[in-house]
């Protein structure tokens, strides 16, 4: 049982993977220090880089991370394990439910601590102001990682557009690595090839850095809960709440994405004069 709010707090944090808010400060740098589960499947002599023969067994090699065996890969078999990936779902309906002071077998926002009321607004599907033990599983099921949904249609996954590998070898960049994309990612990966040499490089395959608009996008679509296009204090990630009220330009209580633009912008540049 939990005995504090804020050993709670620490747990979610941990469990959701919302303290490094890795979506919304990713840089180059951080992706390097992450292994690259793709990059280490196609680097079978694991020297940095994908010669002619890596790059021609890439059909084999991909398919070996197919561990639902439907014959393509979705985000969750492209990265490995998190270590941040915190409990069970059912895990976390014990530890949530047991701030159920009345024992009605669902929670209401006032038997919270007030840093939880956010998960509460997120995990609350139905809106109906009861946060129900299969509204917190589908909750982790949303957040945690590695078994996140399959991303909707059309809209590419973040971490797939950063990795050049991945952005190459999901040509329609729908977010998933469909049948006859893992067929093609020979060719697919020659396109990565700038030199023309036969071998992709370590230059060749960087992961590159998140643009300050597409981390308004990413923030936006995984914290927005109400979809009205703006943030308010109760819907930021604890990261950054210490910036809510610098980045609040108009004072009205929210950051919209002018507002976040000017926000990532400001702490890319920044970050530039301290490289």
């Amino acid at each position: 049982m939990i005995r504090s709010s804020g050993a709670c707090n620490a747990f979610f944090l941990s469990a959701f993977g919302f303290a490094s808010i890795a979506g919304l400060h990713a840089t180059a740098q951080e992706h390097k220090e992450r292994p690259r589960l793709v990059l280490q499947t196609l680097d079978t002599d694991h020297d940095g880089q994908l010669s002619a023969e890596e790059i021609g067994a890439a059909p084999s090699a991909l398919h070996s991370l197919d561990r639902n065996g439907d014959g393509e890969l979705t985000p969750d078999e492209l990265e490995p394990p998190r270590s941040d990936a915190g409990a069970t779902p059912d895990q976390l309906v014990t530890q949530l439910m047991s701030f159920d002071k009345n024992g009605d077998g669902v929670l209401t926002i006032d038997e919270l601590p007030d840093r939880l009321h956010p998960l509460f607004t997120r995990g609350d599907a139905n809106h109906d102001g009861k946060l129900t033990p299969d509204e917190i599983r589908q909750l982790a099921a949303h957040t945690g990682a590695p078994n996140g949904p399959r991303p909707h249609g059309g809209g590419a996954n973040g971490m797939m557009r950063m990795d050049p590998i991945l952005n190459a070898i999901d040509s329609d960049h729908d977010g998933v690595i469909s049948a006859s994309e893992i067929v093609a990612a020979s060719a697919s990966l020659l396109t990565l090839d700038a030199n023309h040499d036969g071998i992709i490089e370590a230059s060749e395959m960087r992961v590159r850095q998140q643009t300050p608009q597409e981390r308004v996008d990413h923030v936006l679509g995984e914290f927005d809960t109400n979809k009205d296009g703006k943030l308010s204090r109760d819907e930021v990630p604890d990261g950054m709440r210490a910036r809510f009220d610098e980045a609040d330009k108009n004072h009205d209580g929210f950051l919209d994405s002018t507002e976040l633009l000017q926000m990532f912008s400001a702490s890319q540049q920044q970050k530039g004069q301290h490289d």
